[in-house]
């Protein structure tokens, strides 16, 4: 089986970040992150992939 690099829009949380540093990092308003996503910020935790639109 072969996997497939997803790529923007698409991000996977990675070990230490939460909703807080990737909105920083993409700049993005986190609670933009939340509704596109339709999660919480608990959720938000490593290995998670979110969809990070900037629109």
């Amino acid at each position: 089986m072969s996997l497939k690099k997803i790529s923007f829009p698409y991000y996977q949380v990675k070990e230490g970040e939460n909703l807080k540093t990737i909105a920083a990092k993409f700049g993005i308003d986190g609670t933009k992150i939340l509704l596109d996503n339709s999660l919480s910020p608990k959720q938000i935790k490593e290995g998670v992939f979110i969809v990070l639109n900037k629109n």
